[in-house]
């Protein structure tokens, strides 16, 4: 029944459906490039699993068959401004080596001297970023430009320098929203064709996966490959309802494990701490963010990051649907949304950094 499995990965090239609209928009913006010109700074912004990072891949892919145009896309969870600025220089056609501890000014004049054209960075999961500074270090740059790709824009514009602002407002932002049932059944029907052999789903099944994802396509695409894993299991020749019933959970349980898995070092250790302490209130959180914080971020080469960014890192969790935070501000409650589910990494907090 199953032919590829690669067709249902997040990479799998193909035809990006019902984005009309959002790629006009960033076509757009990239369109001085085309002209040997700095590109438009552009914010990309909606929730996970819905098209954002992969239109961003194949626009830059088919602008540079086009024209002489550079790119580079960063993913910047657990990255530093420092490791940001070195990504983006080992990333250029013209790069060089650099070393990792090289200080910020010095990362800034090497990109200066080796740009030479447009030069389009992508800052994929760009709400995460510690240090914003970076991204006017970027932008000083002759003919560098920007494309953020953030889940909360209001929130990440608060947190970027005021003379940036402006450059991210108005016709250079561009939602991605959720699909609806039509659109999600119009990209799952390839995705059977070329990935499952056969006729394997039966009348209203793609209709029902598309619904009860609620308009996610990564959901909606891993749930007939859990389906299809399940029909097999059970030695069905194609779908049964009962197979598509019980693929939801089985593709959001292989969802939040990918995710975890592709979290840096730091953001693991967290995870372990809420999944181990939770359910906790926010005052418990943060104090235990204070007495692990030494070994969160063992081993990595920088100062641990301020509470504050220890919370975005755990709102990204929560986008990741990896933890819950529900509650208002000032009175949430930190738990892992599947508690069985371990970060593949060894964390055990020290003696003396454990909790009272």
């Amino acid at each position: 029944m199953i032919e590829s499995q690669w067709v249902f990965d997040d990479e799998y090239p193909t035809d990006i459906l019902h984005r009309h609209e959002e790629k006009n928009s960033l076509s757009r913006l990239l369109e001085p490039a085309q002209h040997g010109h700095r590109a438009n700074d552009t914010l990309i912004y909606g929730p996970s699993g819905v098209g954002k990072t992969a239109t961003a891949r194949q626009m830059l892919r088919d602008l540079r068959q086009r024209s002489t145009v550079s790119s580079a896309l960063i993913e910047c969870s657990g990255k530093t401004g420092n490791g940001i600025l070195h990504e983006a220089i080992e990333k250029y056609p013209k790069g060089t080596m650099v070393h990792r501890n090289q200080p910020r000014e010095e990362l800034v004049v090497m990109l200066e001297k080796i740009v030479d054209g447009p030069f389009i960075v992508v800052l994929d999961e760009a709400d995460v970023i510690p240090d914003l500074d970076v991204l006017e270090d970027l932008l000083s740059v002759d003919g560098v430009s920007t494309i953020a790709i953030t889940h909360q824009h209001v929130e990440w514009l608060n947190r970027i320098d005021r003379d940036l602002r402006s450059r991210f407002h108005g016709d250079s932002q561009i939602e991605y929203r959720k699909y609806s049932t039509d659109e999600l059944v119009d990209i799952l029907e390839p995705r059977v064709e070329h990935g499952l052999t056969g006729d394997p789903t039966q009348d209203g099944h793609l209709e029902w996966i598309a619904d009860e994802t609620n308009g996610v396509a990564r959901w909606a695409i891993k749930s007939v490959m859990s389906a299809a894993e399940l029909a097999l299991e059970r030695n069905h020749d194609y779908f049964h309802d009962e197979d598509v019933a019980d693929a939801f959970g089985r593709a959001k349980q292989k969802i939040r494990k990918d995710n975890l898995r592709s979290l840096p070092l730091p953001h693991q250790r967290l995870y372990e701490i809420v999944r181990m302490l939770g359910p906790i209130s926010g005052g418990e959180m943060k104090q235990a963010y204070w007495k692990h914080k030494g070994e969160i971020f063992e081993g990595q080469g920088h100062n641990p990051v301020s509470w504050r960014q220890a919370w975005n890192y755990l709102d990204k969790m929560a986008d990741y649907d990896l933890v819950r935070m529900p509650g208002d501000t000032n009175a949430k409650q930190y738990e892992a949304t599947d508690e069985e589910l371990e970060a593949p990494v060894e964390f055990e907090p020290r003696e003396g950094a454990k909790l009272d």
